[in-house]
């Protein structure tokens, strides 16, 4: 059977962003790349999931295809970006997904538009929300979670075990990383300075999976597990022998949880 996939730009705000769509039917999963990645980055869920839905991958400004001529790539126009790109697709309501940096995006869609979203995947983010527990998970991040990327398939977001058991896809992904105009160095600041409070996580009342790598080094677990408790109605699931990016290391286990996760949702 044929799989359709579209391509296309949205004009929004004077940027040019970058949206792919695969499938058709059922509610749309949106994914939301995070800092290390673009719209290519899903490859491995892309397929697993269009076989019985609309699939919407997009770029963040700077990321990919997308532009960025005014230097803003960051959560404040990310959540607009994202529902300029949801509009011209006519898709009012979807389950939305958020790796790393995308948690933010889908969290300020989710806020700015309530409805939009019948559920919310939160993959090794905090999506902005902050708690004395979410800190005290924080602390417990090594010195330099960063580490160094100038070696061969090392990334930040990437276990070094699976670094070392695949280098040629940790590469791949090495790449990916770096196809945009986007500075880390400007854009991880912005999304710091994004959070939201109590309040604002109990109007999150639709279902919510947080997923994580068991060996995250940049949001580690306890972080996580601390953001499904402030949540209204979350559910937490660990990822063993990954680091930040379980859904590019071990695809196929997280594909599971989040399909588990999404045919558990009634309505």
């Amino acid at each position: 059977m044929d799989i359709p996939r579209r391509t296309g730009f949205v004009e929004h705000d004077g940027e040019r962003i970058y949206y792919e769509t695969v499938g058709g039917g059922g509610v749309p999963l949106v994914l939301s790349h995070g800092a290390g990645g673009n719209h290519a980055v899903w490859f491995q869920q892309v397929t697993a999931f269009a076989a019985d839905r609309l699939v919407v991958t997009w770029d963040h400004r700077g990321f990919g295809r997308s532009t960025d001529a005014a230097d803003l790539s960051g959560p404040l126009v990310a959540a607009g970006d994202l529902l300029a790109v949801l509009d011209v697709l006519g898709i009012e309501r979807a389950d939305l997904v958020g790796q790393s940096m995308g948690g933010w995006t889908v969290v300020g869609a989710a806020l700015a538009r309530p409805g939009l979203a019948r559920s919310l995947v939160l993959a090794d983010t905090l999506g902005g929300f902050t708690s004395p527990a979410i800190e005290a998970g924080l602390s417990q991040r090594p010195l330099d979670p960063l580490g160094s990327p100038d070696v061969l398939g090392r990334h930040p977001a990437l276990g070094s075990g699976f670094s070392e058991r695949e280098p040629e896809r940790a590469h791949l992904y090495q790449c990916l990383g770096q196809m945009g105009s986007a500075d880390s160095a400007a854009v991880i600041p912005r999304l710091l300075a994004v959070s939201h409070d109590t309040a604002e996580a109990q109007r999150l009342t639709m279902p919510v999976l947080c997923i994580a790598g068991d060996k995250d080094p940049l949001f580690p677990p306890a972080s996580i597990r601390a953001l499904a408790d402030l949540l209204p109605e979350a559910q937490y699931v660990e990822i063993p022998g990954c680091g930040h990016s379980p859904y590019f290391e071990d695809p196929a286990e997280w594909n599971s949880a989040v399909k588990a996760f999404l045919e558990s949702i009634v309505g």
